[in-house]
C-alpha cells in the first residue's frame, strides 16, 4: 500500500493528502466527536474522549485512577495542564504564531464527591517531587501580587482549590487582576501604569489549574467577564467520580520511579526538538476541521486550544512531529470540549424560572431524562419547587420540551 513516505513529487503529494482528507472529512468535519467512546450513552452526561488518555500523562492517570475515586480523565488533563507550564519555553510548532502550550484549566464536578482537590494536589505534589524548578502559586490577591510572584520565576502554574476565590479577587475596585490574566493568556507581557501604581510583567508564562462545582462555574461569573472574553480562555473538563475504595490504596513505590522517568524522556525529548513540525496528512485534517469549525461563543479560541493540544500530546506520546494521529485526537478533544462548553457555559438568565429553563435546554440536549434524573440533574432540591415547576410548565407550553409518557421521560421536540 502506498504511502505518503513513498512518494517524492510535490504534485503527487498533494493528491495523495486530498484523497485522504476525502476519506476522513465526514468525521472530521463534524463537530461531534467521532470516536465511539466520545458518543453520549444512553442520553447521559457527555463522555470524554478516553482513547486519547495514552503516553506519560495517560500511564499517570491510569496508576492514580486505579487507587482513587477522582475520573481517570481528571488526572490525565492536570498531568497535561503541568505539564504544558513545564514545557511552555521549551517547546512550539513551526509557526509564525509560536503558540505556547500553557492551559487555563478548570475541573468541574460535584463538591466532595468527585475528589477535585485530590486531583490538583496529588498531580502538583508529583511534579514538585519529579522537578526542582516546577514552580507553584496557589493564589494570588491583585495584579501586584503576581507581578511580585513573576520577579521570582517566568514559569508559573496558579492552582485554586476553588475557581470562586480567584473570581472574588477580580471583583475587587480598583483591581486590573483579571484583565492581566486574560491577557497573559495570549501574551507574556502586560503593562498597566497608574498615578499611583506600576504594574509590569515581561517574560511571563501563566498557567492555571483549579476546581469549582458546576454549579458555582455556572452562576459566579458576571458581565465584565463575558465581555473581556475570561470564560472562553478557559479549558473546562467536566467529569463524575465513583465511590470505589472507602480507604484508597497506595501506588507502588516503582511506578512512582516510572513516571518521573517517564516524565524525564518528555523534558530532554521536548528540548531537542525546540519547533514541531505537523506532517502534510495532519495539516489537512486540521485544515478541514478549522475551516468547517462553527461561529458561535462557545468555539471562541477553540482554535487557540487546538493548537496547543497539538503540542502536549505530541511530546506526551514521545513524538518529534504532530502527525495525523495526533490531530485526531486533538479534533476530538476539542469536538469534546466544544459539547462541554454548550452544556456549562454560564447563564446569563435574570430570574430564576429562566435560569432554570436555560439549564433544562442545555441537559435535555444530552438526551432524554427521567423526571428524576432531571431534577437532580438541575439541583431540584437548590432552586426549589416553585422555580422548576414554573420553568418546566413553561417549556412545556412554548412547545420546546415534551413528557413521553411511553418511556417516562423528558426529551425537546
Amino acid at each position: 500500500m502506498k504511502t505518503i513516505e513513498h512518494i517524492s513529487n510535490p504534485d503527487e503529494i498533494r493528491v495523495f493528502v486530498a484523497d485522504q482528507v476525502e476519506a476522513e472529512r465526514k468525521i472530521y468535519a463534524s463537530p461531534e466527536p467521532s470516536h465511539p467512546d466520545t458518543k453520549k450513552e444512553n442520553g447521559g452526561p457527555l463522555v470524554f474522549p478516553s482513547h486519547i488518555m495514552t503516553g506519560a500523562a495517560g500511564h499517570f492517570s491510569e496508576i492514580l485512577s486505579d487507587c482513587m475515586e477522582p475520573p481517570q480523565h481528571f488526572f490525565f488533563v492536570a498531568y497535561l495542564t503541568a505539564l504544558g507550564s513545564v514545557v511552555s519555553s521549551l517547546v512550539t510548532l513551526r509557526s509564525e504564531l509560536r503558540p505556547q502550550p500553557r492551559l487555563y484549566l478548570v475541573i468541574l464536578g460535584e463538591s466532595a464527591d468527585d475528589r477535585k482537590s485530590t486531583v490538583i494536589s496529588k498531580t502538583v505534589n508529583f511534579f514538585q517531587s519529579a522537578l526542582t524548578d516546577f514552580k507553584v502559586c496557589f493564589g494570588v490577591g491583585s495584579a501586584e501580587g503576581l507581578q511580585r510572584r513573576f520577579s521570582k520565576d517566568s514559569n508559573i502554574l496558579l492552582v485554586y482549590d476553588e475557581l470562586k476565590a480567584f473570581v472574588g479577587k477580580t471583583k475587587v475596585d480598583g483591581s486590573v487582576l483579571l484583565p492581566c490574566v486574560c491577557t497573559l493568556f495570549e501574551w507574556n507581557r502586560y503593562e498597566s501604569n497608574t498615578k499611583d501604581r506600576e504594574v509590569l510583567l515581561t517574560d511571563a508564562r501563566l498557567s492555571m489549574l483549579a476546581a469549582s462545582t458546576i454549579e458555582t462555574y455556572e452562576r459566579c461569573w458576571d458581565a465584565a467577564f463575558q465581555d473581556i472574553g475570561m470564560t472562553n480562555r478557559l479549558f473546562i473538563v467536566p467529569g463524575q467520580g465513583k465511590r470505589l475504595h472507602a480507604i484508597p490504596g497506595q501506588v507502588p513505590g516503582n511506578e512512582w520511579i516510572i513516571m518521573k522517568n517517564d516524565l524525564g524522556k518528555i523534558l530532554r525529548a521536548a528540548s531537542m526538538t525546540p519547533e514541531l513540525d505537523v506532517t502534510p496528512g495532519a495539516l489537512a485534517l486540521y485544515e478541514s476541521w478549522y475551516l468547517n469549525l462553527e461561529q458561535s461563543i462557545h468555539t471562541k479560541r477553540l482554535d487557540t486550544y487546538a493548537l496547543r493540544f497539538m503540542i502536549l500530546l505530541t511530546i506526551n506520546a514521545g513524538k518529534n512531529e504532530v502527525d495525523e494521529a495526533i490531530i485526531k485526537d486533538v479534533i476530538d478533544l476539542m469536538n469534546w470540549q466544544l459539547q462541554a462548553r454548550r452544556l456549562h457555559d454560564p447563564i446569563d438568565a435574570d430570574s430564576a424560572i429562566a435560569k432554570t429553563e436555560e439549564k433544562v435546554r442545555r441537559i435535555l440536549t444530552t438526551g432524554s431524562r427521567s423526571d428524576r434524573d432531571l431534577k437532580r440533574a438541575v439541583h431540584y432540591n437548590r432552586i426549589g419547587t416553585w422555580a422548576f415547576s414554573n420553568a418546566i410548565r413553561n417549556l412545556t407550553k412554548c412547545g420546546e420540551i415534551c413528557f413521553d409518557k411511553t418511556v417516562k421521560v423528558w426529551k425537546l421536540k
